[in-house]
This record gives C-alpha cells, structure tokens and sequence, in this order.
C-alpha cells in the first residue's frame, strides 16, 4: 500500500506541478528555450498574449522564428529578406502586422526595381541577442532560406555590450574576442560544459522554489525599480557609454570586436551573394519629440550629440564598401516633426523601452525605401555592366578572363 500511495502522491505533484506551468504559461507566456549554438533562441510552437509591454499574441513557429510560416525553398520570383536582430526585430509588443519588417514587406512589394516581384521578409530577430549571435544565426539558419538580402539591426542601446565577454553580464550566449586580426571564440558557454548545464537548466526550466519565490518578491517590495520621466530620461537596460569614444580598454575591445562581428557578417552576404543593409537604431531620447530634453540630456551627459555610435556603424560601412542605414536622425526628425512619441505604450513610461506601432511604421518605410534604392542601384550597375560587354563583343574583342 506504502508504495502505490507514494506514486499517487509523485503523480499528483507531477500533475500540480504541469497545471502550474500551464497557468503560468497563460499568463507570463514564455517563448524561450535552450540554443547549443547561440545560448537561447524561441522555442517552436510557443504562444500567448504579452501584455508587460504594448499588448500582442505572439506565436513562434515550427522553425523557431516569431514569424508566420515559410518554406525553406525560396518560391519563383521571390526577393527574399532575412531579418537578423534583438528585441527590437522580435518586436513583441506590437501584432505580427504592425512590426518594421511586415511593413517592409508590403512597401517593398511596389518598388518600380523589383518590377512585381513577391516580397518575403524572414524574421529571425531573438529577444537579447547580441552581433556573435546573429552572425550564428545567419550561417547556421538564415542562409538555409536562401535570401536575396540581409537587413540586421544594431541596437547600440546594449548590442556593443553585449557582444562583450568582460562587459556582459548575461554570459549565457558565445563571445568572440579579436586576436591576430581574426575573431577567436571564449567565454563560459564555450569552455565550460557545466556552465552550458546551468544554462540549460535556466532556459529550459521554468519553475522557482518558493523561497525564491519569496525572495524575489521581497527584493521587489524594498527596492522598486525607479520608471524613466522626461527629467530623468534613464533606461537601466541601456549603456550610455555609447554616446561618446570608448574611455577604457573594456569598451575599445567591445567596440573593436563589434566591428569585427559586422565584418564577417559583411563577408557573409558578399560570399552568398546577397545584399546587405546594416540598420542603427534609436534609443529612446534619441527620438524624443522634444528637443529641449534632448539638450539636458546631453548636458548632464556633457555629451557633444547624440549619434557618435550611430557614426562609427556608417564610417565602418563606408571603409569596408557595405550599407549602413542610420535611423536616429531620420527618426529623431520624424518625432519631432509630428510631435509624436516613438517609443512606449499605454501601459509602460511614454517616450522609452521599444517601438510603438508608429515607430515600426516609420522604422519599417526607411528601411523598404533603402533597400529599393539599393536594388534599383544594383540592377542599374548590372545593367551597365552587360551593355559594356555588349559594346566589348561588338568590337570584335573578347573580355579579358578574371
């Protein structure tokens, strides 16, 4: 009897316990799991409202990606957009229909140089991630769907950190560091198996003891987070540093090995022959409506602007021939234009944390009117580059051999 009671009773908490991630899962939804690569990505198959931040239904699917479904083969006549980025490209405060890279897709669909083609954007944008991360995720999956174009998106806000092994708290997730001029891969999650163990266990195990529990709730109670006002315009979430030259050792690594990361990205969509559109993002005050703000910002800050990051990103792409999309200033601009606030929502401070629809949407023009242009430049060299050759054989010569 002994027995069979001690199984009912282990089956009963298992039961309890299955009805407890159930409720959870209903209402704090969680779309993560545990990634051997890359530390985490979105478990397939994930769904439920987000309500902390704008309000959605977000559904993952059956690749991973908080995208609709697309098959690996890439349809006739398709110009096909990959989308590598953060929280900011998983964009889960907003419906599918309202983010930058839908609308994208339906802007791109009339521009004149795609001559009618259908538009498909691919969304592998993961909550946290940061360039090693996107750079794994476009070798080891983006090319898999055989994209025309690569859009990633940099949040310097925290990707420049991130991509620091020394700077980054959440060491979860590979790090690359510059030696002899290559990227080197180190850290935690790479060395250590144990460390993946815990990494496993924290991404692929939802449950908390209750004295955590309480614990947690405790720390809460006693020290709330302070929220970001137009006086004080700080986003724990984001380092500052970044609005001027790095001034330690710390920061000119992250920065070298960011660039670095850009690179090899760069490197990637020349070798499979696509194009690529590097894009900088806003953080909030960037982009606030008014300018009187912005100044005591940079006043406290004793910062000289706001967009010193943004410049790096666009003079790296200048020297090493790749496109940089800045959308701080045409954002900025835009904000203050309408007297519109870009960031926030209804149930979150106004002006801070991620884009609203109106963000998205103009996020999402920019970036489509960009990419036209760049199609319409590439067909116009191709163009070129066959009535030189036409001129060349006409003549009676033939082209030298490369």
């Amino acid at each position: 009897m002994a027995p069979l009671l001690a199984l009912l009773a282990m089956l009963a908490a298992l039961a309890l316990a299955q009805v407890g991630v159930a409720v959870a899962n209903y209402f704090f939804p969680y779309y993560y799991c545990y990634d051997a690569d890359r530390g985490w990505g979105l478990r397939p198959g994930a769904r439920g409202w987000w309500r902390r931040e704008g309000k959605a239904y977000v559904q993952i699917n059956r690749d991973g990606l908080r995208d609709r479904e697309h098959s690996k083969e890439k349809p006739p006549g398709t110009f096909r957009i990959a989308v590598l980025g953060d929280s900011y490209a998983q964009a889960i405060q907003v419906p599918v229909e309202q983010t930058f890279w839908a609308v994208m897709e339906r802007r791109l669909r009339a521009c004149p140089a795609l001559k009618g083609r259908e538009v498909e954007a691919i969304n592998f944008g993961v909550d946290g991630y940061g360039t090693a991360q996107e750079l794994i995720t476009l070798r080891r999956d983006a090319w898999k769907y055989h994209p025309d174009a690569v859009v990633v998106e940099v949040f310097l806000g925290n990707d420049v950190r991130n991509n620091s092994v020394v700077l980054e708290s959440n060491r979860c997730r590979p790090f690359f560091i510059v030696r002899d001029g290559k990227l080197e891969p180190v850290g935690p999650f790479v060395s250590s198996s144990s460390y993946r163990l815990w990494c496993l266990a924290r991404f692929d195990y939802r449950g908390l003891s209750p004295l955590a529990m309480l614990r947690r709730a405790f720390e809460i109670l006693i020290h709330p987070a302070r929220k970001p006002t137009p006086d004080y315009p700080y986003e724990p979430a984001l380092n500052y540093n970044v609005y001027k030259p790095p001034a330690d050792q710390a920061w000119r690594a992250a920065w070298d090995v960011t660039d670095a990361l850009i690179e090899e990205i760069s490197a990637e969509a020349h070798a499979h022959h696509a194009m690529l559109l590097v894009t900088t993002l806003d953080m909030g005050i960037q982009a606030w409506p008014d300018p009187l703000v912005r100044q005591n910002f940079m006043h406290e800050m004793g910062l000289n602007d706001l967009f010193y990051a943004d410049d790096r990103i666009a003079a790296l792409g200048k020297r090493d021939g790749f496109a940089v999309l800045g959308l701080g200033k045409p954002l900025q601009a835009y904000a203050q234009t309408h007297r519109v606030y870009l960031h926030g929502f209804s149930n979150t401070p106004t002006g801070f944390g991620h884009w609203n629809e109106i963000g998205h949407r103009v996020a999402g023009e920019l970036i489509a009117d960009r990419l036209c242009d760049m199609v319409g430049q590439d067909a116009a060299a191709e163009s070129g580059h066959d009535a030189s050759l036409n001129q060349i054989q006409a003549n009676g010569s033939r082209p030298r051999q490369p």
